[in-house]
This record gives structure tokens, sequence and C-alpha cells, in this order.
């Protein structure tokens, strides 16, 4: 069975700012990397987490980018667009956009999708 992944639990394994969330937090990522535990990231759940980490929690965005694309690399996160969600970190980071822009950019370059936009920062894809 595959489990989806609420926001909270990345949030409160990232910030580490319930103990006891934190703790059940940690056994979930050890139960992930190993594969014994297979989940899906939804692209709604890391956008969440982004905006929660970086703007509420003022932590600095390359650190978070760098950790969800950890977690999203773990052996048990199966989402069929992983790579996807990984290269729009990749994008966002590199290319100082935002992560619905950075998605859209990478399913344009690795899914071969068209692009309708009037946003500027899209060019930057």
């Amino acid at each position: 069975m595959v489990y989806p992944v609420d926001t909270n639990i990345i949030i409160r394994f990232l910030v580490g700012d319930n103990i006891q969330h934190l703790q059940k937090a940690r056994e979930f990522f050890i139960d992930i990397e190993k594969g014994t535990l297979q989940v899906a990231i939804l692209e709604s759940v890391v956008m969440e987490a982004l905006f929660v980490l970086i703007k509420f929690y003022k932590l600095p965005k390359e650190e978070v980018i760098r950790d969800i694309k950890i977690i999203l690399s773990l052996n048990g996160v199966v989402n069929s667009e992983k790579i996807i969600l990984i290269e729009a970190l990749n994008t966002m980071q590199h290319n100082n956009i935002d992560f619905v822009d950075a998605l859209l950019c990478a399913k344009k370059e690795l899914q071969n999708y068209g692009l309708l936009s009037f946003d500027k920062d899209l060019k930057k894809c």
C-alpha cells in the first residue's frame, strides 16, 4: 500500500518543533528510506512545504530545497512524477523562480509539454 504524506509530517521532520511528532516523523522517514514504507508526496504537498518552511519558518530557501530533494530521493517515495518534482526544485533553485513556474518548466522540458503564459519568469526555463 502507498500512503500519501501530509505536509505536516515533512514540516515536523525538518523543523523539529514538536518532539513527539519529530520522533514519529523520524520513524516514518527511516522506513521510507529503507523502502519498507512506500509513500507518495504530491506536488501540492511540496508546494505547501516550501511555502511554510521558507515564508513562515524563515528557513533559507537553498536549505529547504536541498532537504525536500533528499526526501523525494528516498527509496520509498514512489511518485510517478518524482523526477519532475526534483527537476522543478532544481529549476526553482537555479533560476530564482517560484515552484509552480519551475514545475511548468520541468514538465515542458521532461514531458515535452507546450507552455501558455504571460509570465516573464517562464522565459527563464
